[in-house]
C-alpha cells in the first residue's frame, strides 16, 4: 500500500482546493480564447485573484505557528515572519504591470511551496498537505506562466 493510499487528501479539502483553481484556469484560458482587447481586464482579474490566494497560502504558516505545541519561540517567529512575505509580494505585484505581476506571483507561489515543505519536514502537518499543495501550486504556477507568455 502506497503512502498516498494510506493518507488520501480528504474529499472536501480536495474539492475546495480544486474549486480555488477555477478562476486561474478560466481567466488564463480566456486570455488565449478571447480577442486581444480583453487581455488587460483578464490580466487585472487574474492578478487580483492571485494576490488574494497568495495571501491565503502564506497565512497557513501563521496559523500553524500559533498553535504548534512543539515549536520553539524562535521557530515560531521565523514562520510567522515568513507568513507575511506572500501577502507583501502580492501587494507589490498589484503595483506592477500585469505581465510582471503574474511572474512575481508565480515565483512567490513556488517559494511558498518550498517553505511549506520545510515546515512540513520540521513540524507535524497532515500527511496529505504537501500532496495537495504541490498539485495546486503546479496548476497555479502553470496558469501564471502562461499568462506571462501571452502577448
Amino acid at each position: 500500500m502506497s503512502d498516498d493510499d494510506r493518507n488520501p487528501i480528504p474529499r472536501t479539502v480536495f474539492w475546495l482546493g480544486t474549486a480555488g483553481l477555477v478562476p486561474f484556469v478560466v481567466l488564463t484560458s480566456a486570455l488565449y480564447a478571447l480577442p486581444a482587447p480583453n487581455a488587460p481586464v483578464l490580466m487585472l482579474y487574474l492578478t487580483a485573484y492571485g494576490a488574494v490566494i497568495l495571501s491565503f497560502v502564506g497565512a497557513v504558516h501563521w496559523g500553524a505557528a500559533m498553535v504548534h505545541a512543539q515549536m520553539r519561540e524562535s521557530e515560531r517567529n521565523v514562520f510567522m515572519a515568513w507568513s507575511v512575505v506572500p501577502a507583501l509580494a502580492a501587494w507589490v505585484a498589484l503595483l506592477m504591470p500585469a505581465s510582471t505581476a503574474v511572474l512575481l506571483m508565480a515565483v512567490t507561489f513556488v517559494a511558498q511551496y518550498a517553505a511549506d515543505r520545510q515546515f512540513s519536514l520540521r513540524f507535524r502537518l497532515p500527511p496529505w498537505y504537501l500532496k495537495l499543495r504541490g498539485g495546486l501550486t503546479a496548476v497555479v504556477v502553470l496558469c501564471l506562466v502562461l499568462a506571462f507568455l501571452h502577448r
